[in-house]
């Protein structure tokens, strides 16, 4: 066996290793490489079709301090903003935020699906709220927390707003008391302006508005040249969610609720149990269809068929990648792909076995004329899936983006397989044979294969002639039988 390999069926092992671990995670820890940076819980990250959670419906519009604005060039800024306090606020990492247009109204549409999500008060709050800060100079007045604020009653007593505020020095802390507050700083020019601010007016009222409304009136009680507070009857909940807000600035746009629908997860379980049982009867035909027509080259493409699903999970796992219901459709839609290269490989070797030649010369000649078949087909559905990805991305499908991925990992994968897996065991199984391969064994009939050394099928015997050339004092003879005996031993 050539030491190129031996190589191959190590790295093979290895990998068998390596996607089990993934797998099956045992212990639960997880995946760190610390010096890379890089940590995966391994957990399958489920779509919202699967696990259940919240679907929000937003309209939006200018905000109500602009009568005209540019809502199509502010919409994808109102969609990363959503989707970064989502992943810093709810935690949750798999969160859809898409948008769509109504060709009737012209209106924009904001829809956000939040799987595994249960609280619906916490995510509209955060999510609606557009968080437009403003500091207004209220002089000798309080305002109650909570008070609605017409912000044009106070018009040039806003001295500052959230755009002067560092978000980095933007975080939750709690008073000596026990009570959370919001640490902040100002930046830039502001940070000056804000110190001299406070030292001409001690003993007079500072009201934080957010989105018009109340969330603190202070009295300034001295020169603020650094951190300042933001304290009230806040929750530690409500807290971060504001930190939050202000960390990551105001929304370009308003946001009207529309809808909210909880979705259930037994949907979702009942999906996953029929997509288990799909998936289990069409690997079982695969695997008898190759077994029963491929003998041991059969029984060779079921052990790299079971290795493909392996790394195939495995590698969602380490992508992160989210599985939905058209996700899975589309891995259960690879498993039959992926036997394709090993059909085209198998049948290429028995036409080179029946050509006469030897069992590795066929293995050879057979890998190598179907690789371009193998190539160009498989190339031809990364395109397609590639121009699926793109599509969903862009046009708000967020079901062909699932699919597409989904089916790009297995197609990516199965590829790897049949080139690399299955050519390297079908060589180590069927060394022991190289001798005295029987033609059963893969699938041909006895006296299809006559002999394991190289031959080619000769024309019918000819008695042995001679050809005479004429010329100087002798003749030259060409003997045909030693002629062909000497093709056969090259």
């Amino acid at each position: 066996m050539r030491r190129g390999t031996l190589f191959v069926l190590g790295l093979i092992v290895v990998l068998a290793i390596s996607a089990w671990y993934i797998d099956f995670n045992p212990g639960n820890h997880g995946l760190n490489i610390g010096f890379l940076g890089y940590s995966n819980d391994l957990k399958v990250h489920e779509g919202l079709d699967l696990q259940g959670g919240i679907e929000l419906l937003y309209q939006a519009q200018c905000p109500s301090t602009k009568t005209t604005c540019d809502v199509a060039g502010s919409i994808q800024a109102t969609i990363d903003n959503i989707t970064t306090r989502i992943n810093h606020g709810l935690g949750v990492s798999e969160a859809v935020v898409t948008y769509q247009k109504d060709p009737t109204s012209n209106n924009y549409y904001i829809m956000v699906q939040l799987p595994g999500q249960r609280d619906d008060k916490q995510a509209t709050a955060l999510i609606g709220t557009t968080g437009s800060l403003v500091f207004i100079d209220t002089g000798g007045n309080y305002l109650p927390v909570g008070t609605t604020v017409n912000l044009a009653q106070y018009k040039g007593k806003t001295p500052f707003t959230g755009n002067d505020l560092d978000p980095n020095s933007i975080q939750v802390s709690f008073t000596t008391t026990g009570q959370p507050q919001i640490d902040f700083q100002m930046q830039g020019a502001a940070r000056s302006a804000f110190a001299t601010y406070t030292q001409q007016n001690i003993g007079q009222y500072l009201t934080v508005v957010l989105d018009s409304s109340v969330i603190e009136s202070a009295v300034i009680q001295s020169q603020i040249t650094g951190q300042g507070e933001i304290s009230g009857s806040m929750t530690l909940q409500q807290a971060q969610d504001t930190a939050s807000i202000l960390r990551y600035g105001a929304l370009p746009l308003q946001l009207n609720q529309v809808s909210e629908r909880q979705i259930d997860a037994t949907l979702g379980a009942q999906a996953i149990r029929q997509s288990e049982i799909a998936a289990i009867i069409g690997l079982g035909l695969v695997v008898f269809f190759m077994i029963f027509y491929y003998r041991l080259p059969g029984l060779v493409a079921t052990m790299a068929l079971i290795l493909y699903a392996g790394l195939v999970f495995a590698v969602i796992k380490l992508l992160g990648a989210v599985l939905t219901l058209a996700g899975i459709a589309g891995l259960i839609l690879s498993i039959g792909m992926a036997v394709d290269a090993n059909v085209l490989i198998f049948e290429r070797i028995k036409e080179e076995l029946r050509s006469g030649r030897s069992l590795s010369a066929a293995i050879e000649h057979g890998w190598d004329r179907a690789w371009p078949s193998i190539r160009d087909s498989n190339a031809s559905t990364i395109i397609t899936c590639l121009i699926l990805w793109y599509v969903g991305n862009n046009f708000s499908a967020t079901v062909i983006v699932g699919f597409a991925v989904n089916l790009l990992i297995g197609v990516a994968t199965s590829l790897f397989t049949a080139v690399v897996v299955t050519r390297s065991l079908l060589s180590l199984f069927l060394m022991p044979f190289r001798g005295n391969l029987p033609g059963w064994l893969i699938g041909l009939p006895t006296e299809a294969i006559t002999s394991p050394t190289y031959r080619r099928r000769q024309p019918a015997a000819r008695p042995a002639a001679t050809a005479a050339l004429a010329g100087g004092r002798g003749t030259m003879a060409v003997d045909d039988e030693a002629t062909q005996t000497e093709d056969e031993g090259e």
